[in-house]
């Protein structure tokens, strides 16, 4: 006997509360109840079922043959009948200890024995929370031995298969640590599981004694083959990138099968079969539809995943047609679950392969291309730090909240501030700090500009007063902001100018002009830059900047010693002591002194240039200063007193008036 199915020889008695008696079932009392069965699958029932099985040995031999029940997760199953031998164990089941069967082997399997000539009658009880097939079958034992072998081949082979392709790609993570192989590992594991449990082998070798697990073990690794393959399937076919709002419906639906998963320990395990089998089925069809997006969306993972998954559901569909009786039970039908998964595996590990084989593809090709950029870049980088450094405007680098990332050399040269002085600090940390009514309005002006480009978007230009880190007064700089983007974030670039540049300069014949400047130094530079700078036209480079630094010079006497009545004393002190500068602030935020103005007036024409500087101090004794010549300044080691004397070398006119607070320099441009 090869096999031999009984269960169209058998009859079926369904006892849907479990109360009948045993003795009533074998005495033969309720043989007239039993009914012929149409189809060997009883579904999930919590009804207890009553096998009656009439056997008849027509040889005149004994004949000892094997009764197997071909299905592992039967919970209990008991045999009745009047010549059962005395050492066969006639209840078995997974409710019970594995050790504690007729025989090592995953399926229940009664051995019994037929005398020459006879009849006989078994009844077997048969009572589960799975669905219950009825899988009778009739073995010799030699062709049970023979099955037995046989399977531990084909089995061998399929877990053989599962258990190198995890290990390879478990290899692959460890030297690679791409996350896909990784998930990969994992659904292999899980599956692999799914099919020890199903199949027996887990309750046989790996929990023989846990009766609870071995039953709440299968609906759980059914949820876990479930949403690693979920997890896997959005990593594999690169779905945040291909589609992003499908592969967060695959996180989604992979957050609720793991749910789902812990759940069905609590539920009773005919429930969380049917919930574990309820979300395997849209799973699959998701993880189907997850490859077809992919494949429009052109992936190349995506055929390798689809042609795996076709031959998984080819063999879970041929599988289960089998168990519902509408295919034959042979060789082919019987492994179809085993092959599918066994190709799906392998499919998914060549697409694994594939795909790094395409990216160290990509790899090489990015490298030969990232060498001729880098070239490019480098050249690129040094062309813009080139001009970011030669730059005669001071650049500042931002980020977008303010803070200052980076600036030009620009910046000492025209504020006196280092890389190192301004780094971390915000724009409005380099503003003047003004006093009196105008108190915070720089910052209040640069705070609003900051904000309007936020708003538009739009380049902003604006003017104010930033501070000079060895001058203490106010440097008027015009300022323009605007956006730069980057890849991933965007930066704030501001260009600081001290003044625009005049075009017209070059086209004035001639001129008159009149200023009238407060008490800052800086006024002296901006004004005598101004009104000598026509003079190119009419002398070289070296007495245009003697005329310069002498009106500059008598500019300076005229704020200090003038308007600011600083005398020669009080000066030298200062500057012997180091505190010059914080002296000079002092005398300039002096109520006395503050509202006091200098005036200039300038007369440029082909025949001269002139100048008359005056300021409304107490004015001083020029002619004794006149008296001392240069070396004796530089004999009393005096730190001031020089311009007045360098300024008479220069102009071939020096005329104070009487108190000394006004100054005509005259300068005659021919030698007539």
């Amino acid at each position: 006997m090869e096999g031999k199915i009984l269960w169209q020889n058998a009859l079926i008695l369904e006892d849907p509360t479990g109360t009948i008696p045993s003795e009533a079932i074998v005495s033969g009392k309720r043989d007239s109840e039993f009914s012929k069965l149409l189809t060997p699958n009883l579904g999930f029932s919590s009804s207890q079922f009553w096998v009656r099985l009439p056997v008849k040995n027509d040889s005149d031999e004994v004949l000892n043959w094997m009764l197997e029940y071909n299905f592992p997760l039967i919970d209990q199953i008991q045999i009745y009948g009047k010549n059962i031998p005395k050492d066969t164990v006639t209840l078995s089941g997974d409710n019970l200890p594995f050790e504690e069967r007729n025989e090592n082997y995953r399926n229940v399997v009664f051995p019994l024995s037929e005398q020459p000539l006879s009849q006989n009658v078994y009844y077997i009880r048969i009572r589960s929370e799975s669905t219950i097939p009825l899988s009778l079958e009739a073995w010799s034992t030699k062709e049970l031995i023979d099955k037995m072998n046989k399977e531990q081949i084909i089995f061998g082979l399929f877990y053989g298969i599962m258990i190198v392709m995890g290990v390879y790609n478990l290899s692959v993570f460890i030297f690679t640590s791409a996350k896909s192989y990784l998930l990969y590992v994992l659904f292999i594991l899980s599956i692999t599981l799914f099919h020890l449990t199903n199949n027996g082998f887990a309750f046989q070798y790996l929990w023989p004694d846990s009766v609870w697990w071995a039953n709440y073990s299968l609906p759980f690794f059914i949820c876990s083959s479930c949403f690693t393959g979920v997890l896997f399937a959005t990593y594999f076919l690169n779905l945040h990138k291909q589609a992003p709002l499908f592969a967060k419906v695959l996180l989604s639906w992979f957050g609720i099968l793991v749910l789902i998963g812990l759940v069905t320990f609590f539920l009773p395990y005919r429930i969380g079969m049917l919930t574990s089998i309820g979300f395997a089925v849209p799973s699959a069809v998701i993880m189907i539809t997850s490859g077809i997006v992919a494949l429009i969306k052109k992936a190349r993972t995506a055929r390798f995943y689809l042609i795996a998954w076709t031959f998984f559901l080819l063999g879970v569909l041929l599988y289960s047609l089998k168990s519902l009786g509408w295919l034959p039970d042979n060789h082919v039908t019987r492994w179809t679950i085993q092959f599918g998964t066994a190709l799906e595996v392998i499919l998914l590990s060549l697409g694994l392969a594939d795909r790094i084989n395409f990216l160290t593809k990509s790899l090489r090709d990015n490298v030969r291309e990232l060498s001729t950029a880098k070239i490019k870049i480098e050249e690129s980088e040094k062309r813009f730090r080139e001009i970011f450094q030669g730059s005669e405007e001071v650049i500042i680098m931002m980020s977008e909240t303010g803070v200052i990332l980076n600036a030009n050399r620009a910046l000492s040269k025209h504020m006196g501030y280092r890389m190192d002085d301004v780094r971390g600090k915000k724009l409005t940390d380099l503003l003047y700090q003004t006093k009196g009514k105008k108190e915070g309005f720089n910052e209040l002006l640069v705070k609003d500009k900051l904000a309007e480009l936020v708003k538009t978007g739009a380049p902003i230009s604006f003017q104010t007063e930033f501070s000079q880190k060895y001058v203490k007064e106010p440097k008027d700089m015009y300022c323009r902001i605007q956006f730069v983007e980057l890849e991933d974030s965007r930066e704030i670039i501001a260009t600081l100018s001290p003044q625009f540049e005049d075009t017209l300069t070059k086209l004035v014949d001639s001129e008159r002009i009149e200023f009238t400047i407060n008490n800052y130094l800086r006024n002296a530079e901006l004004v005598s830059q101004k009104i000598t700078s026509q003079l190119s036209k009419y002398m070289n480079s070296i007495s245009q900047t003697e005329v310069r630094t002498s009106v500059r010079e008598i500019i300076i006497n005229a704020i200090e010693h003038g308007n600011l009545n600083i005398g020669f004393e009080e000066k030298s002190n200062a500057l012997t002591n180091g505190n010059y500068l914080e002296f000079l602030q002092k005398r300039q935020e002096d109520a006395r002194y503050n509202r006091k103005k200098i005036r200039i007036e300038y007369v440029l024409n082909d025949e001269y240039v002139a100048f008359r500087i005056s300021d409304e101090g107490k004015g001083f004794d020029h002619k004794k200063v006149l008296e001392k010549s240069l070396e004796e300044l530089n004999e009393a080691h005096e730190q001031h007193g020089r311009g007045i004397h360098m300024t008479k070398s220069v102009f071939d006119r020096v005329e104070y008036n009487d108190i000394g607070n006004q100054v005509s320099l005259i300068k005659y441009l021919k030698n007539n």
